[in-house]
């Protein structure tokens, strides 16, 4: 029986922050990342609905020019769901077939980014470990970002800053899934073997 995600997903991330805010060493790696453990601690099975829910958001971003060039009357759709999360001003998105997608390009790269991390983490677990150990270090990849915010960007810019700033992010859905997987399924513990000397008869006699 699978147990209640709120409270394992609530204590991760209390945990994550924590050492977020106080600085972690080495010591803090996850459990699920220490050395020794299987390689597959990352490769849960939720991981490929969280990837399909990236690859399914990535298609709304690119599905008005489809819409467009099928005549549907649904083209303005994917602008409307997404006009809350992203400016979606024209002359800052890619275009395709003529028409804008319905994310800017910085919005596109950090989706693009963030689908890239969920495919890529699971088979980097040496760098997972170390990222994990230090959270910190996940602010750093926005630097970039916010440079490009700051000075004069171009479109090939904006969409790379992107996908820097979002594929390190991807890790904390692993890690809490990770958290989920070894809840409901816990280690069992072996009973260790007593170590008894043999009773001499005779000295009791």
């Amino acid at each position: 029986m699978l147990p209640n995600p709120i409270p394992v997903a609530k204590r991760h991330w209390s945990r994550f922050r924590g050492a977020f805010m106080r600085g972690a060493g080495p010591s803090r790696t996850p459990t699920a990342l220490r050395p020794g453990l299987p390689a597959g601690a990352l490769h849960t099975p939720w991981r490929w609905a969280l990837l399909l829910g990236c690859v399914a958001w990535i298609a709304l971003v690119a599905a008005p020019p489809l819409l467009v060039a099928a005549d549907s009357g649904y083209a303005a759709l994917p602008h409307w769901l997404l006009h809350t999360v992203c400016h979606q001003q024209p002359e800052r998105s890619f275009h395709w077939l003529g028409v804008p997608l319905a994310a800017c390009h910085r919005c596109t790269g950090l989706y693009m980014g963030f689908a890239l991390g969920v495919v890529l983490w699971p088979h980097l677990r040496g760098v997972a470990a170390r990222l994990s150990g230090n959270p910190r270090w996940v602010a750093l990849f926005f630097v970039p970002l916010l440079v490009d915010v700051l000075i004069g960007n171009t479109p090939a810019s904006r969409f790379a800053t992107g996908v820097v700033a979002a594929f390190p992010v991807a890790l904390l859905p692993l890690l809490a899934m990770g958290e989920l997987r070894r809840g409901a399924n816990p280690p069992v513990t072996q009973p260790q073997p007593t170590d008894t000397q043999p009773t001499d008869k005779r000295n009791l006699s």
